[in-house]
């Protein structure tokens, strides 16, 4: 890995922005001002209100970022009695997106409008085919696009100004749902969706994350309270306790319709919590099913040209992004992984920094039945005949990936302290656009070394401070510098924990 330390005595806010390339007033959004009255906005507000005695019909996605776009856009037609359904289809039986069933199936019921909300960017052909049926159409997305979409009106960041540039779809719903009436609700599932696409973390989206925690901790909204099981919610618990038990369901949707999770989160009462112990059930399994597969997936994985390939038919199709993502930041290299079922192969891939995967597959897009994503994310589906000829692009073209340099704050162990996590937590949400930097302990001292499970080198630096590597390979190396992250101890609140990345 290669590192760029920087150490310079500026206070720490100051060198968290410097190292990010932006200014402190670029970070500060406590004086934010949400232009409500942008024409944008106004435009697509009118439509929709302009047909409030019609029927609506919301077409979603199955992540966190599409429920809570769903839920969003229910809620809001329900307070301004405007008769509307919504619909998720199944990532497992039909994939993601619109598809002209759903049409069909929205006219037959005698729907006036269809919306789609997180997909539909790319859907001419079914939009087409909704307007062909008498239906009038809108879409609220920020995928990748290159025309727009067969819309009575649409929204997509790139139409929005740079202090609101790369919103979700749930923080576009969010931004017009309040520019109706506003509401908190809306608010929280606006941040949510936001926090757990992973989109960039400065302006309007910063603005709305930090809205979002206010809310959670002020008021009671009750599935989020319960299933963060913490008196106090942060963007942690958020990312790594709330956010992956929502997705879980369409992960493993032949457990419970992913539909039924957009009724609990609206449902804004102790009702909602009876289902909850399904939702912790699902995660649970999502979580050992994740190990078996990663496990299997080291054992069987083969690279080509720089890129890891696996499939197998123990694969799960609706894990495999996750699978992806967990052994390409192990092995810092891109990795596709797709499961095997009655001839077809569905899955995801992920690749690192620097790199643009989503452009070099779609040089072979004619291989897939379905193609979509970003540029370190892609979901694809294709025939189990095409696996060979992917192998055979791969091993015939490069994808290029720039070589990335991780920024290092140089620190003495002296300086490490509860103050430095308190200011830490003051600079949150790290995320794209504002990354979070590593520590480096210049010359560590510790009183004693130990391994946990008999593989993890644990050191205890002071009667405050421990540093664990989960790095067996850690053990025996000799170093001058410990990098990584400065965390509260979960065991110990008097006590903090420095998780290492590298032994330099």
């Amino acid at each position: 890995m290669n590192y760029r330390f920087h150490s310079d005595k500026n206070d720490l806010k100051s060198r968290v922005c410097q190292i990010n390339g932006i200014t402190e007033e670029e970070l500060d959004v406590s004086s934010f001002i949400v232009d409500y009255d942008m024409k944008l906005l106004k435009d697509f507000a009118e439509k929709l209100l302009s047909m409030k005695d019609k029927r609506f019909f919301i077409v979603g996605d199955y992540d966190c970022d599409g429920i809570c776009s769903t839920l969003i856009m229910k809620k809001l037609f329900d307070d301004l009695g405007i008769s509307s359904n919504y619909y998720i289809p199944s990532r497992l039986k039909e994939g993601y997106g619109l598809n002209s069933e759903i049409v069909e199936r929205a006219h037959e019921h005698g729907f006036d409008a269809l919306l789609c909300v997180d997909n539909g960017i790319v859907a001419n052909q079914e939009l087409a085919y909704a307007k062909d049926l008498g239906m009038n159409t809108f879409v609220i997305d920020h995928h990748e696009f290159s025309e727009g979409p067969c819309a009575d009106a649409w929204l997509h960041p790139d139409l929005f100004d740079k202090k609101y540039e790369d919103m979700c779809a749930s923080g576009l719903c969010c931004l017009l749902s309040n520019s109706i009436r506003r509401d908190d609700l809306s608010s929280v599932y606006g941040g949510l969706g936001t926090l757990a696409d992973m989109v960039k973390v400065l302006g309007y989206n910063r603005y709305l994350m930090k809205q979002m925690i206010k809310i959670l901790n002020n008021e009671t909204i009750y599935l989020i309270r319960f299933l963060s099981k913490k008196k106090e919610i942060d963007y942690e618990t958020l990312s790594f306790d709330v956010i992956p038990k929502i997705n879980a369901v369409s992960r493993l949707d032949e457990m419970m319709n992913v539909n039924y999770v957009v009724r609990y989160l609206i449902d804004n009462s102790n009702e909602c919590l009876k289902f909850l112990s399904k939702i912790e059930e699902i995660n649970t399994y999502r979580k050992d099913l994740s190990r078996q597969m990663s496990s299997l997936a080291k054992r069987i994985g083969k690279e080509y040209n720089g890129i890891i390939l696996i499939r197998s038919e123990q694969f799960k199709e609706g894990l495999c992004g996750l699978i992806a993502n967990r052994l390409m930041y192990e092995y810092d290299k891109p990795v596709i992984v797709l499961a095997k079922s009655e001839g077809l192969l569905k899955g995801s891939g992920r690749s690192v920094k620097g790199s643009d995967l989503f452009s070099y597959l779609q040089e072979v897009k004619d291989l897939f039945r379905t193609f979509g994503g970003h540029a370190q994310a892609v979901g694809l589906s294709m025939d189990e005949e095409g696996y060979e000829k992917l192998i055979e692009y791969i091993e015939n073209n490069v994808l290029q990936i720039t070589s990335q340099e991780k920024d290092v704050l140089c620190l003495h162990q002296d300086e490490i302290g509860f103050d430095l996590l308190d200011q830490l937590e003051e600079l949150k949400p790290f995320g794209n656009g504002f990354e979070e930097p590593l520590l480096s302990i210049e010359d560590p001292e510790y009183r004693k070394k130990f391994l946990i499970s008999s593989s993890y080198p644990k050191f205890v630096l002071n009667d405050m401070l421990e540093a664990i590597s989960f790095n067996p390979s850690h053990n025996n190396v000799e170093f001058d510098r410990m990098i990584g992250h400065l965390k509260r101890d979960s065991y110990h609140p008097n006590k903090l924990s420095f998780v290492i990345e590298d032994l330099i």
